[in-house]
């Protein structure tokens, strides 16, 4: 299977303004946790990990082994990753869409959590 695109360096990426699912970021790494959203129902809400790309798809591991495609935009960051590795989701749903979004750490910890998903937040 081919690995291109991927990269072994680095750390694991969080959710930002600009970088909220896997399709967002420019390099991906190999074991970085990912929130399902995409089209299988039975994985619909599991964690998983990137695994490599495979064509246009990004193929991820769930805990049970099980590997599956996904387009990257259906794979969404973590809000924040404890000093041990640990991936939290903070996934919310957009009011206005109905589409699921990860929120950023800044916005987790902010007073009033936003509603709405970044793409209805544009003007």
């Amino acid at each position: 299977m081919p690995t291109a695109g991927t990269s072994s360096s680095g750390n694991f990426s969080c959710a930002s303004a600009t970088q909220r699912t896997l399709k967002d970021l420019r390099t991906k790494r190999k074991g970085q946790p990912v929130f399902v959203v995409g089209h299988v129902l039975e994985r619909k809400g599991q964690e998983a990990a990137f695994e490599l790309f495979n064509v246009r798809l990004a193929v991820v591991k769930f805990a049970d082994g099980t590997l599956l495609g996904y387009d990257p935009g259906e794979l969404l960051l973590p809000t924040e990753i404890d000093e041990k590795a640990v991936a939290y989701f903070e996934i919310r749903q957009c009011w206005k869409c109905d589409q699921q979004f990860p929120l950023t750490a800044k916005e987790f910890a902010s007073e009033q959590e936003p509603g709405e998903c970044p793409d209805c937040r544009q003007p």
